[in-house]
Order: C-alpha cells, then sequence, then structure tokens
C-alpha cells in the first residue's frame, strides 16, 4: 500500500480524491446506447462522402524527440498469413535479408479485430468478432503516450474515403476497399471524441503527402486496402505491395532521416483454430545496423511488444495493461538496457507449446453470454522495464476503481485457453458474426 501511494502521488494524485465521469470514483461498465454525438462520419452515401470530405478537417504535425533506438517508427499490419508461408514469400524474403526476422512472434486472438485493439490499447478485452466496436473513453491508447511526451503521430489507411472516416467499410472505387476493423484507432473513444485526434485519421494518399513536405509524424501506423494486405486476396500480392511500398520509402532522405524503423507484421495467421497463432515479423530501416541485416531474433514477442518497444524507446509511461511485461525487441532492448525474458511454464500455469493465442478470452465485446462483460482497470502500480511508470492521467482516472484486475509484469499473456479468472469462454471453431452498427458492449 505504501508504495501504491508513493507511486499515485509522484504522478501528483491525491490518495481518496474521486477521478471519472460524472464524478464517479472509475469508469464503469459500458452501455450499449449510442448517440449522434459518439459517431458521426459513417455514412457511405456519395453525397454525404463529398459533403463530409469537403469539410473534414485533416493535421500533419511534427517533432523530433530523440528516441534510443530510433527516431521514427512507421507499423505496417499485413493480414491472415502463417509464419511459414510470409517467409517463403520471394518479395518477403527480400525485405528479411535488408532487416531483422522475428522468427517467434505471435498474434494475440482472433479474428482480425483483436489484433488491432490489443497493439494500440494493451488489451482486447474480450473481442472475438470484426464487429462496429466503440471502445470506452476511458481506455487509453499509444496515442496518449505519445503526446504525454510531445511526439507526433498519424494512422494512415488506404481507401479511407476522406479523413476522420468513422463508417464500418467502404468501397473505394479508386483506391481499393476499406474496413474499419483494420483501422488501428477508430474504434477508441479517447481517439474519435477529441477532433484533433480524429484529425490525424488519414488516407494513405496523405502518408506521401506528408513525406513529400516533410512533415511525416515520429510514429506512423499503415493499413493498406483489402486487396493489397492479403485480406482478399494472398501472401504474393501483399507482400508484393510491402515490398514495392518499403523499398523506395528506405531509399527518400525525406522519409528516412537516417535512424528509421520500419516494422512489418501479419495481425493473425489465418489458421483459426487449429494451430498456434504464430506470424511473421520483419524489422527494417536505417535503425537496422548493417551487421544486423539478414539476422534472425527468435525471442518470443506478440503485438504488445510494439508498444513496450516504442515505450521503451522514448521513455514513455505505459497503459498499466499488458503492454507493461511485454518482451522489448532486442534491437530496441540493446539501447535501453530492456532484457529480453523467456518463457516461465512456473508463472504460465503450463508449456510455452500449450498456448496458441488463436480465439479470445472473455471481455466487455465476447459474444459469450457465461462470461464477465466488464472492463477491466489498469494496474496503477505495475512497473515496466527500468521503472516505466503508469501515465499520471491514466492513474488520476482509474485511481480507485472497483472493476475487475489481471494485469501483471509478466510475458507470459493469457489466451482462451488459459483466460484470467472470471473470463474464461468456451471454445468455439469459428469467430463469432459480426455486426455492423455500432455497439458499446456486445449484446448477449
Amino acid at each position: 500500500m505504501t508504495r501504491m501511494l508513493s507511486i499515485l502521488a509522484t504522478a501528483g494524485i491525491a490518495a481518496g480524491a474521486l477521478y471519472g465521469v460524472d464524478g464517479r470514483p472509475s469508469p464503469v461498465a459500458p452501455t450499449p446506447v449510442n448517440t449522434a454525438a459518439d459517431i458521426q462520419y459513417t455514412s457511405t452515401a456519395s453525397a454525404d462522402v463529398a459533403a463530409a470530405a469537403a469539410t473534414a478537417k485533416t493535421q500533419s504535425p511534427v517533432s523530433n524527440v530523440k528516441g534510443k533506438a530510433f527516431n521514427r517508427i512507421v507499423q505496417i499490419y499485413l493480414e491472415t498469413t502463417a509464419y511459414e508461408n510470409a517467409i517463403a514469400d520471394a518479395n518477403c524474403k527480400a525485405l528479411i535479408k535488408q532487416g531483422i526476422l522475428l522468427s517467434n512472434l505471435y498474434g494475440v486472438a482472433a479474428p482480425s479485430q483483436p489484433n488491432y485493439v490489443a497493439p494500440a490499447s494493451g488489451d482486447y478485452f474480450g473481442t472475438n468478432s470484426d464487429s462496429f466496436l466503440l471502445v470506452d473513453r476511458n481506455v487509453s491508447t499509444i496515442v496518449d503516450l505519445l503526446e504525454d511526451k510531445g511526439i507526433s503521430w498519424g494512422d494512415y489507411n488506404e481507401g479511407l474515403p476522406y479523413t476522420g472516416f468513422e463508417g464500418f467499410e467502404y468501397s473505394n472505387p479508386v483506391e481499393g476497399d476499406y474496413a474499419r476493423k483494420h483501422n488501428l484507432l477508430v474504434r477508441f473513444d479517447s481517439v474519435t471524441l477529441n477532433p484533433d485526434r480524429l484529425a490525424k485519421l488519414k488516407n494513405l494518399t496523405l502518408f506521401y503527402d506528408d513525406v513529400k513536405k516533410k512533415r511525416l509524424p515520429q510514429w506512423a501506423f499503415v493499413t493498406p486496402n483489402l486487396y493489397n494486405n492479403g485480406h482478399d486476396t494472398n501472401i504474393s500480392v501483399s507482400c508484393n505491395w510491402t515490398r514495392t511500398f518499403v523499398e523506395p520509402l528506405l531509399r527518400n532522405p525525406g522519409f528516412d532521416d537516417g535512424n528509421t524503423l520500419v516494422y512489418v507484421t501479419w495481425q493473425a495467421n489465418g489458421q483459426y483454430p487449429t494451430a498456434r497463432n504464430h506470424v511473421a515479423g520483419i524489422l527494417l530501416g536505417s535503425a537496422v545496423p548493417r551487421s544486423l541485416a539478414g539476422t534472425v531474433d527468435d525471442a518470443y514477442y506478440n503485438h504488445y511488444s510494439e508498444l513496450s518497444s516504442v515505450e521503451a524507446n522514448w521513455g514513455l509511461h505505459t497503459l498499466g495493461r499488458w503492454d507493461v511485461g511485454a518482451n522489448v525487441w532486442r534491437l530496441v532492448g540493446r539501447r535501453t538496457g530492456d532484457a529480453v525474458r523467456a518463457w516461465s511454464a512456473r508463472v504460465a500455469g503450463d508449456s510455452f507449446a500449450n498456448y496458441y493465442w488463436n480465439q479470445s478470452y472473455g471481455g466487455v465485446f465476447s459474444s459469450a453470454s457465461n462470461t464477465s462483460h466488464l472492463y477491466v482497470a489498469p494496474n496503477l502500480g505495475i512497473l515496466g522495464g527500468y521503472c516505466r511508470t503508469v501515465l499520471p492521467a491514466i492513474a488520476r482516472l482509474w485511481y480507485g476503481s472497483t472493476l475487475p484486475g489481471y494485469y501483471r509484469d509478466i510475458i507470459e499473456v493469457p489466451d482462451a485457453l488459459h483466460p484470467p479468472k472470471g473470463y474464461g469462454v468456451p471454445i468455439g471453431l469459428e469467430p463469432a458474426e459480426p455486426i455492423t452498427t455500432p455497439i458499446r458492449v456486445y449484446p448477449v
């Protein structure tokens, strides 16, 4: 208790203070009710799209915060490809030769959407479908951590009809089809209810524009359209697109400042639910020393490792969730002092080989009726590598919460076969059918 009060005091929090919405001491279970004020930019009618595009606010702020291992990171997510198929493709092989192959990387759940919720917020909150989710505004994301340190960011989505579009999908006759489920940040109210943040959810064409005008942010997330990311096609198409996209950028001085990292990965392996969710990851760019080109890092990583690696690189606070314990990429850890940890069967309660991460445990957005549908409170007393503390704003918001908690400083994150207590679910053979209208909690 003394240690907790000390941490809270450091964060500027007085014991006994009340925080949260409407004077409540903590966030509460969400309501499935949606209002027009919550989500506005969803219509796909041509006239509505044209009108919204004409007035959409777009921002491209810049910053220059030096990192310990890289000054800029661009993350590219591709779709549903097994590890062995990804590393066998000729174009992806060419990229691997230029960087570091992460050979022991795993998605965190299935189907697609939880693997986008997780690297943004440090958990996937039971998501087991590609439904139209609205994550409560009290759930913080990587955006909060970056802005706290003055680091610019942008979320680029190919096929997005205009900046800030929040719809479920969009058939773009020029740029290819877009799906909300693959947009990293659009499902979070903490992002979309803030006009300045919504203005940074942009079309991929603006990525090239930002490169040309030398205003590319230091943290960028890139999502190709459904054709180019392999969702509607195959690994040959997605690897060809990725190589064609990445290699010219690495030769472009407007993109690469001499210390830029590009991270390419696949959100899941598409072998639900029979095989472990083993995917490939590639680190390349000028932040990778030439001596490491063509090498393999066989440490255990998952999609939370992006969060922990970015946090370590810039000395950010944490979200107090599964980001805290996730292994930091060795490339980054060699500069920050974060050591890779080995899997502990004692901590996990089972061997590494028996964890699959190809189905989702329960939570707010689980279709299972016999599991908790409460949000989980971040662990405010948890410390990341080199004593990285929870973001003070998160600590203020969640102090005194009576909601459940299960986050620990461990790499052994749960799966549906080894769920957190109270969040077990029946093991199904197929993901839940998506709900295409906005929901704040899965209706069960």
